[in-house]
């Protein structure tokens, strides 16, 4: 399957693509900008109250660079609308993918970008309204404890907040991609090693990057924490077979994963009565050359198995659009 195409796809230039592309992000773009903006008229009233909320004491909050505060303002609406328009971004991204993807892709795709962006909201959510006031006041007790008088940046504080609340956010999608992915079948032995080039290190790496300023001295060691946490929903399969086709050797010794396809022909020849032997891989078909669909469901199957070889009986393949006999 090296050159996959649907009979519903088209042909489009690079150039075509980028236009598209840029389209898209625009439009997202500009609905980030008018959240912004409206959000920046009332953004000193939740900040005031999420402040209240996060203050382990009332009279040890200091603005130590007004011009700082202002600065704060626009982070904070930004953060809030870009959470505002994560809807917006995936339905995008869908759209814009679809086209390359097959429908059992399409559906996993739209359901692991829903899920995934949910995830990491509920937790940053969790962190920011629950743990982050919880361990301010902890650290508070451990401060006076010691005699000391305590004075916290405002901005420094909701910034601090902010930053652990986008690196849980990172690290709750990423991980529940990942334990999806396993639950899915998605992975096995080879694809996790992938995976943790594919997706844990530009995570870890973006962890660490959009953070740097911010974290200080505790980016390192949040990066080697980060990495740990995305590496636990991949250890269930880091030892799984791959669920291909079975594997046979031809007269070359070549390895061949061979699936055979049953056509009959909207039943004229009846559905087969003696499947193959179990060192090939079997699927049935009621109209090849008339069903769209189920070609393109064969193709998924010939990819899901990772099939090198493609046998169908019972009817010819000659009715069969070119698209698909360069795909199989």
């Amino acid at each position: 399957m090296a050159d996959l195409r649907l009979e519903s796809d088209r042909d489009q230039t690079v150039v075509g693509h980028l236009e598209e592309f840029s389209a898209r992000v625009s439009i997202v773009l500009v609905a980030l900008a008018a959240l912004t903006v409206v959000l920046s008229q009332r953004i000193d009233g939740f900040l005031m109250e999420w402040l209240d909320a996060l203050a382990p004491c009332s009279d040890c909050m200091v603005v130590f660079e007004p011009g700082a505060w202002i600065g704060l303002r626009w982070t904070s609406a930004i953060v809030i609308a870009g959470v505002l328009t994560l809807p917006l971004v995936v339905q995008q991204a869908v759209a814009f993918a679809s086209p390359a993807l097959l429908p059992g892709e399409r559906r996993r795709l739209t359901f692991g970008l829903v899920a995934t962006s949910s995830l990491g909201m509920a937790v940053a959510v969790w962190f920011g309204l629950r743990a982050a006031p919880w361990l301010y006041t902890q650290a508070m007790v451990t401060v006076q404890s010691t005699g000391l008088v305590l004075a916290l940046d405002a901005v420094g504080l909701v910034e601090l907040t902010l930053a652990m609340m986008w690196i849980l956010a990172l690290l709750g999608a990423a991980s529940g991609a990942s334990l999806g992915a396993g639950l899915l079948g998605r992975l096995d032995r080879e694809r996790v090693v992938m995976w943790r080039w594919r997706i844990s290190l530009p995570i870890v790496l973006l962890m660490v990057g959009s953070t740097w300023v911010t974290m200080n001295d505790l980016r390192w060691p949040l990066a080697i924490v980060g990495a740990l946490v995305l590496e636990l929903p991949l250890m269930p399969w880091r030892n799984t077979e791959p669920r291909w086709l079975p594997t046979v050797f031809d007269g070359d010794g070549t390895r061949r994963r061979l699936l055979v396809v049953d056509c009959a022909c909207e039943g004229a020849f009846g559905a087969a009565r003696c499947p193959p032997p179990a060192e090939f891989g079997h699927c049935t078909t009621r109209g090849l050359c008339h069903r769209p669909r189920e070609r393109t469901a064969l193709l998924e199957r010939v990819q899901d198995g990772n099939a090198t070889d493609v046998v169908v009986v019972g009817c010819t393949t000659a009715p069969l659009p070119s698209r698909f006999h360069d795909a199989i």
